[in-house]
């Protein structure tokens, strides 16, 4: 399905091309990037998304592209809000984990050794 969609897209963009009298030199050059990246996307090969990016505004379709793509506005609170509920757990007791000190360690006594909890399991 890809592949399909990337050949219609190269068809688009060498169709516009030519519409505005444009040899693939020329517009490669215009746009900033090299006339094998440009054959590349008239192909539907896969390029860098930069190319297409710089093919697509020199071509004067940026916009109409982004406003294809136009997305219901989100809070910054609302996207952390929703991806802690996409990804919350349950709230069973966790396991601490417990790093010993390396200089209580070197002691004879097993009474002396001071145990490190990591702050995120003080929780």
């Amino acid at each position: 399905m890809i592949n399909n969609d990337l050949k219609q897209l190269g068809q688009n963009v060498a169709a516009l091309r030519i519409a505005k009298n444009l040899k693939q030199s020329e517009l490669a050059y215009e746009a900033g990037v090299s006339e094998r990246t440009l054959q590349r996307i008239e192909a539907g090969e896969v390029v860098k998304s930069d190319g297409l990016l710089k093919i697509i505004t020199q071509l004067g379709r940026l916009d109409e592209l982004l406003g294809a793509l136009d997305t219901p506005q989100f809070s910054p609170s609302e996207i952390v809000a929703s991806t802690r509920a996409k990804y919350s757990v349950d709230h069973k007791p966790r396991k601490t984990r417990v790093r010993h000190n390396k200089q209580a360690d070197s002691g004879t006594s097993t009474k002396s050794k001071a145990a490190i909890v990591w702050p995120e399991d003080q929780a």
